[in-house]
């Protein structure tokens, strides 16, 4: 691969992870993003030029140069499909000759030699991998994360190794979009769930089920995790997944354990913790071979009990000793916009979470119920793109009926353009029980004071999080904090 690489989409968060990734290899690290970000102006600060204009003469030098010549074998250019095909540099990059390689390409090739760690499904790719590269560092493990979002406390969505780490553990997230993550072949992997998603891509559900199937088979031997709930319908949908015996994870009930259900790991009596700490939630850790383990931590939420069993597993399998695991998680400082808590007050708080599929969102208003019992829950829910609300519109009403209000936000369209008759106002139809108002974002701080929230619960993939610090001070207008 050359030394030099100009990235096309350099804002999104797998391509940043990228390219910190190869200045930190000393290769010359440039970019193109359509917009101006926190995480664009971080790269900045790093020393990596990224330009937002996509016109030709805001290119490197040297890359202008080998463009004028027809000089091709300098530069790796890599490109996202959230680019579309009509974009006028990447059409000139392909018709000077350039190869162009998607991010899940170079990531594939980065990880030929190396020992491999990943984490694939339509929910908890993030948090799980994140946790997965806490755990392994935490424990003095040799490890490099390329993650989906920023961790707390490292700031970064690229953790190193460090020098004198020839073959350090490689930990990624297993993207499906696009079938990205059929360029790995990981040592061990966990499949965390296998819900609908991303039909714009696949067509359909099945075909969905058929990638991961594949994927499961890319596998190494005995490195299979998949947690209880995809056994039955994977199995089902790709007979050939019937023979790759993976190892299972799940939800454990009260009176059930490990050994009964033949599982590697479990968890169970998700809750308050006993310790008292405001927000600190508590789990029992299962892992076979090992006596059952006590967390307290400060990741709410059945599904974050399952991600962090997930994570466990696989940093076992890393080497990490399982007895500290308990410390280790309970010293998780979090992941950017993963039920994030960004303002907190007397009775106030305000939530920043990811959620932007039905059984997210379900997951996020759980998580929020159980660390702030008894509280009035606003949710400010802001889809992200037209087809899966269209897709997903009946089970968007159902999940965001739990709140006790909610203001929904114009679809954030992304890679995408509107689809007729598709919008916000049509998941507010099918809601039931729960007062919802879907204004303008010029309106949306005065929906927002008309309905006092106490805990305010943000859920989306798109631009939404700017509104977070005004909402907070619309939340204290008339109060005066202590």
């Amino acid at each position: 691969m050359t030394q030099s690489l100009y990235f096309l989409g350099i804002g999104g968060i797998g391509m940043s992870a990228l390219a910190r990734w190869f200045q930190a290899q000393g290769a010359e690290v440039a970019g193109y993003d359509r917009t101006a970000t926190a995480l664009t102006q971080a790269l900045q600060s790093e020393g990596i030029a990224v330009d937002h204009t996509g016109a030709t003469s805001a290119l490197p030098e040297g890359l202008q140069l080998d463009m004028a010549k027809g000089r091709t074998d300098r530069w790796t250019i890599v490109w996202t499909p959230a680019i579309p095909g009509e974009f006028p540099l990447l059409q000139q990059l392909q018709q000077t000759g350039f190869n162009l390689y998607k991010r899940s390409e170079i990531l594939g090739q980065l990880s030929e030699d190396r020992p491999l760690l990943a984490v694939a499904g339509t929910h908890g790719k993030t948090t799980t991998s994140t946790l997965l590269a806490h755990l392994l560092n935490h424990s003095g493990t040799p490890v490099e994360a390329f993650l989906g979002g920023i961790a707390r406390g490292q700031e970064s969505n690229l953790l190193l190794a460090g020098l004198g780490n020839p073959r350090p553990w490689m930990v990624a997230e297993a993207d499906e979009y696009d079938r990205s993550f059929l360029t790995l072949h990981p040592t061990c992997a966990a499949i965390t769930s296998i819900d609908a998603d991303h039909l714009d891509i696949y067509g359909s559900h099945d075909q969905m089920l058929q990638a991961f199937g594949q994927f499961s088979a890319q596998v190494k031997p005995g490195g299979l995790l998949w947690h209880a709930d995809v056994v039955a319908p994977l199995q089902k949908a790709v007979p050939a997944a019937r023979n790759l015996a993976p190892e299972v994870y799940g939800a454990l009930s009260s009176d059930s354990s490990l050994s009964d259900l033949g599982w590697a790991a479990g968890y169970k009596a998700v809750g308050a913790s006993e310790s008292g700490v405001s927000g600190e939630a508590q789990f029992e850790l299962h892992l076979k071979g090992h006596s059952p383990m006590k967390v307290s931590w400060q990741m709410p939420g059945p599904h974050n009990a399952a991600n962090a069993t997930a994570a466990a597993y696989l940093a076992c399998r890393a080497g990490m000793d399982p007895e500290t695991i308990p410390d280790a998680l309970a010293a998780f400082p979090g992941v950017a916009r993963r039920f994030e808590i960004k303002h907190k007050s007397g009775d106030k708080a305000i939530i920043d979470d990811y959620a932007h599929h039905p059984t997210e969102v379900e997951g996020a208003i759980a998580a929020a119920r159980q660390s702030f019992p008894g509280r009035r829950l606003t949710g400010i829910f802001q889809p992200h793109l037209y087809s899966r609300t269209q897709d997903f519109m009946e089970g968007f009403a159902q999940a965001l009926s739990a709140l006790d209000n909610c203001i929904l936000l114009p679809i954030y369209a992304a890679r995408e353009k509107p689809i007729p008759g598709v919008d916000t106002q049509g998941i507010g139809e099918k809601m039931v029980g729960c007062p919802v108002e879907c204004p303008s974002e010029i309106r949306f701080l005065d929906a927002l004071e008309q309905m006092d929230p106490e805990v305010l619960l943000f859920m989306g993939a798109g631009d939404l999080d700017r509104w977070i610090d005004p909402a907070w001070d619309r939340m204290n207008k008339n109060t005066t904090t202590p």
